[in-house]
């Protein structure tokens, strides 16, 4: 069955890793990356350097630590252990994957590569993350830090064209024109002055970069 792709917003949310080895430490990482809040359940909990951020339980997990929680980690070195943890927190409403078998899971975590706003994720539905992790380093050498850029324009261009008749001719057609006229590649080098003339072609309007509340690098202000 197909599965179903989409971005969570942890921001506040409560999320348990139960194991703190080095595949839980990157679950927690990741987590804290999202703005969630999260505890953590290992007998060796006050020995892990997790930050102030982190609630630490130290002792063995208990079906209670994982009320209320959102996403559930099991990541012990324990298959049977981990098997129950994913079915407690299943029957506590929340979504659970074993790391050591990410296919009984409620859900995968994909390789995935940010360029600032922009968020490729790459999944192989638990099959093979190697591979997943070798398709996103590839993303990684056509999608440079130039694409944060980009989004920063075109999301200030589709602010500024909301509220307008025009607003889906500029969803589609108008981004196509701008990258078909190098507008990454103008990114890519810092041709800021060149950005501004190409969006005047396509858009039939004078626009300040700076005006749609795009940062440019001092000196160039």
């Amino acid at each position: 069955m197909a599965e179903y792709p989409l971005a969570l917003r942890l921001a506040g949310r409560l999320c348990v890793v139960v194991g703190g080895g080095a595949v839980g430490r990157r679950k927690v990482a990741g987590l804290l990356a999202a703005g969630a809040r999260v505890r953590v359940v290992d007998p060796r909990a006050q020995t892990l350097d997790a930050g102030v951020e982190v609630e630490l339980v130290p002792r063995a997990w208990r079906a209670e630590d994982l009320t209320g929680a959102f996403l559930v980690f099991a990541a012990t070195d324990d298959a049977a252990l981990n098997a129950r943890i994913v079915a407690a927190a299943r029957s506590a409403g929340a979504l659970a994957q074993a790391v050591d078998d990410p296919q009984n899971g409620d859900f995968h975590l994909p390789a995935v590569l940010r360029r600032g706003a922009l968020t490729l994720a790459v999944f192989t539905g638990g099959r093979s993350p190697a591979l997943a992790a070798a398709v996103r380093d590839r993303l990684a050498r056509e999608f440079g830090v130039e694409w944060a850029r980009v989004v920063e324009i075109a999301a200030a261009l589709r602010q500024k064209r909301l509220t307008g008749a025009e607003a889906n001719s500029y969803n589609y057609n108008i981004l196509q024109k701008l990258l078909a006229g190098g507008l990454v590649e103008l990114a890519a080098r810092g041709e800021f002055a060149a950005i501004e003339e190409l969006l005047a072609r396509v858009t039939g309007e004078s626009i300040c970069l700076e005006r749609l509340g795009i940062e440019l690098p001092k000196g160039l202000k």
